[in-house]
């Protein structure tokens, strides 16, 4: 899912390990890197907010 660029704001530098990048590029595509690490990351962050919706849930806390 590309993001227009005129709706990105925040920007970060990350450092990744030796390697990785060339990972990405061989599984995503040189010039999709970027795409693919904010897929990634949304993806991660979707599961952690899940599950602390089920553990608050399970913890008898209201939304």
């Amino acid at each position: 899912m590309a993001v227009p660029k005129n709706k990105l704001e925040d920007k970060t530098l990350v450092r990744f390990k030796a390697g990785v990048l060339d990972r990405i590029d061989a599984v995503a595509g040189k010039f999709r890197r970027a795409v693919f690490i904010r897929e990634a990351v949304e993806d991660a962050l979707s599961k952690v907010e899940k599950r602390k919706l089920r553990k608050g849930a399970a913890d008898g806390e209201q939304p």
